[in-house]
């Protein structure tokens, strides 16, 4: 079953009895809003969506997983980016709490980006308050709402719960990143270096992974941020994992289409979703 939330999220209810797995696909939306303005060509705003990610992790409710697809464009507002890592030159009038940006907020990439992954100015000017506010108020805060309650919900009924935050990634560092230049492995797992997932939830997803052939790195170049921040409590359970792809399994960066690698690698993904509901039974059954 799919439940629909206009220019919101799709949420995918597990086709049988529901397993402790949440699937979050929630930075590959691409409905714009019609507000949506920059400067820069489609190309380059598209560049900065994580393609085709519903796709390749579409199988997740057939196995009993539930999959939450956020529709609205990560660079309208960056669901993964706490409320507070803004850039306070972005606001045209004074914000009512705090800013706390990272120096990669600084740099462009926050809450709400002033910069492509490539450097260019993103906003063709400042926003105001109440412009920031309303995005907050109808994607961001909605959204992480949603994904709070499937959380709870999973939890309370298995008792436990795996969360993986999917992304994609280049093949290449960006020059706005910390690995500006270097190439990179065909996954990234991270878990905030230990603190959103126990050992065994995070070497489950880097060593099947690697059992498939691929090159996994782990919290490097990225550890994680705000959507697995927000639930990862291996003490109570609740594992939380971010995954990233590298963008040459599957698709052409200057097309945006799916390669022939596409198949192969969410047929792999498939399996690695077998993986982990079979292994979240058994930890549910092992809880009682």
């Amino acid at each position: 079953m799919i439940h629909v939330e206009p220019g919101l999220f799709l949420r995918y209810e597990p086709a049988g009895a529901p397993a402790p797995l949440l699937v979050d696909v929630s930075r590959s939306g691409r409905e714009y809003p019609p507000q949506y303005r920059t400067p820069l060509p489609f190309t380059t705003v598209h560049d900065n969506v994580s393609m085709y990610l519903e796709d390749l992790w579409a199988s997740a409710p057939a196995l009993g997983g539930t999959l939450l697809y956020c529709l609205f464009p990560n660079t309208w507002i960056d669901v993964n980016r706490n409320e507070s890592d803004m850039d306070p030159a972005l606001i045209d009038g004074a914000w009512p709490t705090e800013l706390k940006p990272t120096q990669r907020t600084l740099e462009g990439l926050g809450l709400i980006k002033t910069r492509s992954r490539y450097g260019e100015a993103f906003q063709e000017r400042a926003l105001t308050v109440a412009e920031v506010e309303e995005r907050l108020n109808h994607y961001y805060r909605p959204y992480h709402a949603e994904l709070e309650r499937i959380v709870a919900a999973l939890h309370a009924r298995c008792g436990v719960l795996r969360q993986v935050s999917c992304h994609c990634m280049s093949a290449v560092g960006a020059p706005t990143h910390p690995d500006a230049g270097k190439p990179r492995a065909d996954f990234c797992v991270s878990d905030l270096k230990g603190r959103t997932a126990s050992g065994e939830a995070l070497a489950l997803v880097v060593d099947t992974l690697r059992g498939y052939g691929y090159s996994v790195s782990v919290n490097d170049p990225y550890i994680g941020n705000e959507l697995i921040a927000r639930h990862g409590q291996p003490a109570r359970g609740i594992d939380s994992i971010q995954v990233e792809i590298n963008k040459k399994l599957f698709m052409d960066v200057k097309t945006f289409r799916k390669t022939a690698g596409f198949a192969k690698l969410k047929a792999d993904l498939d399996r690695l979703l077998e993986v982990l509901v079979e292994d979240g039974a058994r930890r549910a059954a092992s809880r009682g």
